[in-house]
């Protein structure tokens, strides 16, 4: 996706990209997204944000899938069984019930859309509902790399928004929450599970959230890394055993 200008800073891609992954090496995202699908085999996938259609590639082929964005722009040969409804997820929730399109509650979901935290608590308040305590949500953009690219306001072609105020906010709100995060680059994927209370508890305060967290910007991130979630390695084996763990664990 191009900066606000619409002109490419090849240069500056290049060094945002060159620092994620100096500071968080090993596989991608895309990887740890399509080890998620192997190791759970979801019966049903919702997505949000689906760009260019390179995360819908990691699905399992034949996985009925949910893709919801308004403009989305493939460039895949999509493999899943992928139904893509070019609407905001707003829209998409206020018309459609994803638990009923797919004939049972959603076991996968991935939220990667507008990159603003009230949004990604709204996606989340949305898929609960459709959702049971064994549903796992992964949500992009959980480490950020710095102030510019952690912005409310893209102005660059690295960017993360401020998605992890989405998550600090669960943390102090839902402290019981099942979350991990995964140090992946270029920025963070965080592994949710058990959404049970989320609407009740969230939604209400929702104005007071907002009002209270929008103009908090990276130096608040920095202060409070200790109230994030746990983060583990970009491992198969580290992700295999928080998705599916053992009786010791």
């Amino acid at each position: 996706m191009e900066a606000r200008d619409g002109i490419r800073d090849e240069a500056l891609l290049a060094e945002h990209l060159s620092e994620s992954f100096e500071r968080l090496p090993g596989p991608p995202y895309y990887e740890i997204l399509k080890w998620t699908h192997r190791i759970l085999e979801p019966a049903n996938y919702l997505e949000i944000g689906v760009h260019k259609g390179f995360s819908l590639q990691q699905a399992i082929p034949d996985t009925p899938t949910i893709a919801i964005d308004p403009e989305p722009d493939i460039e895949e040969e999509l493999i899943a069984d992928v139904t893509i409804y070019e609407l905001t997820s707003d829209e998409f929730f206020a018309r459609y019930d994803p638990a009923d399109l797919f004939g049972r509650p959603i076991e996968l979901v991935f939220i990667d859309g507008l990159h603003l935290f009230e949004q990604v608590l709204r996606d989340l308040i949305n898929v609960e509902p459709h959702s049971t305590t064994e549903t796992v949500v992964l949500l992009h953009d959980c480490l950020p790399l710095d102030e510019v690219t952690a912005g409310r306001e893209r102005t660059t072609d690295f960017y993360s928004g401020d998605v992890w105020k989405a998550v600090l906010v669960l943390r102090r709100l839902l402290p019981d929450l099942e979350m991990i995060t995964v140090r992946t680059g270029p920025t963070g994927l965080c592994l949710v599970r058990g959404l049970d209370g989320v609407a009740e508890r969230v939604e209400p305060e929702m104005p007071e959230i907002v009002a209270s967290y929008t103009d908090l910007g990276y130096d608040y991130y920095r202060a409070h890394r200790d109230e994030m979630p746990e983060e583990i390695p970009n491992t198969r084996d580290a992700v295999s055993e928080w998705l599916r763990p053992t009786p010791d664990h």
